[in-house]
């Protein structure tokens, strides 16, 4: 009972935390970004650029960049400010309390419809290519319980009632990806009502039955399979191909303007960390582990480099114009979002 009183108790907090996005963007535009100045430490000197506390998936590149020195090689220490619940984030980022976040492309494109001026300078997570058959390096799956009345799309299609489909934040990756579901199996979107909590929350809502389909990401698929009781819908692969896990490293435009050097050497330190996650995904996975506190069985697969793709970037938006979460005559381009400043940061 205290658990389901836990879950139930993160629905109301996401939710209610869901509300704030929209009025937060334009009164976050008070601050003016300042150019970062190189600190000195230990006879060394950086650039600090801070970002939010992660304990999820999104915190193996940073944890590896830590642990090999990545940073400190390209003359950067990260500084952690602490929790930033999603909604908040874009925020956080715009009124001067983070330097640097990470979204998926449809993320970005509605904050900017709304007026938030911020912009991705590097790709992050890719689904892997077909060769690498470990499913744990999936950017996400939909799964649902074994003995539960959903063992396929048909099932959620010819469901009496709308079925509770888990999300950590709207307008992200979760119902986007669904959207393209639902359309493959022509079930209609009303079919859907989302609950919003973090992963780990979902898989405990699925345990007990609160929720009908968890759509956990890679660090919390340990914990789903040692519960072992559940059946896996889809993949994100199988859904968009590589294209379904495109993930940014963005920051707001005027901080780009004035801080170009210091943004090269935080990509160039990322992108190390990112290569070398592919290379050792073992060690990657102890590491994030032991740094938040849960099983993990796997991490992301990253891209290569920091190029970004303007194709693959367009796809994510018109599937945001398709789904009404931008409007039908928005003005906002992939060039909007993103720019190619920083392609070849990450070579190095």
């Amino acid at each position: 009972m205290k658990n389901k009183k836990r879950a139930a108790n993160t629905v109301l907090r996401f939710a209610a935390a869901a509300v704030l996005i929209g009025s937060v963007f334009f009164a976050s535009c008070a601050k003016k970004t300042k150019t970062l100045t190189q600190v000195e430490e230990n006879g060394k000197t950086y650039y600090q650029i801070k970002t939010w506390s992660r304990s999820d998936c999104t915190d193996a590149p940073f944890v590896v960049a830590e642990k090999k020195g990545f940073f400190e090689e390209e003359g950067i220490k990260i500084v952690y400010t602490g929790e930033t619940q999603p909604p908040q984030r874009i925020a956080s980022i715009l009124n001067g309390d983070n330097d640097v976040g990470t979204a998926h492309p449809n993320t970005l494109a509605i904050a900017r419809e709304g007026g938030a001026p911020v912009r991705g300078v590097a790709r992050s997570i890719i689904e892997p290519p077909p060769e690498i058959t470990d499913v744990h390096l999936q950017h996400m799956w939909w799964v649902t319980r074994k003995d539960g009345p959903y063992q396929s799309w048909e099932d959620v299609r010819n469901s009496p009632r709308p079925v509770k489909l888990q999300l950590l934040l709207r307008n992200a990756c979760i119902d986007f990806l669904t959207d393209i579901v639902l359309e493959k199996y022509n079930i209609p979107r009303d079919k859907i009502e989302y609950i919003t909590m973090p992963d780990i929350e979902g898989v405990l809502a699925l345990k007990e039955g609160l929720i009908d389909i968890a759509t956990p990401h890679p660090p919390f698929y340990a914990t789903l399979e040692e519960w072992g009781e559940f059946t896996t819908l889809i993949t994100s692969r199988e859904i968009a191909g590589e294209q379904a896990g495109t993930y940014l490293y963005y920051f707001a435009d005027d901080f780009i303007e004035k801080n170009e050097e210091p943004i090269r050497r935080f990509v160039a330190a990322i992108k190390k960390a990112e290569r070398w996650a592919n290379e050792n995904p073992e060690q990657t996975a102890q590491w994030t582990e032991e740094a938040i506190g849960i099983p993990v069985r796997a991490n992301h697969y990253y891209a290569d480099n920091a190029r970004i793709y303007d194709d693959q970037i367009d796809y994510w938006i018109q599937g945001s114009i398709k789904s009404g979460a931008l409007p039908a005559d928005t003005k906002i381009t992939t060039a909007d979002i993103i720019t190619h400043k920083f392609d070849q940061a990450g070579d190095r």
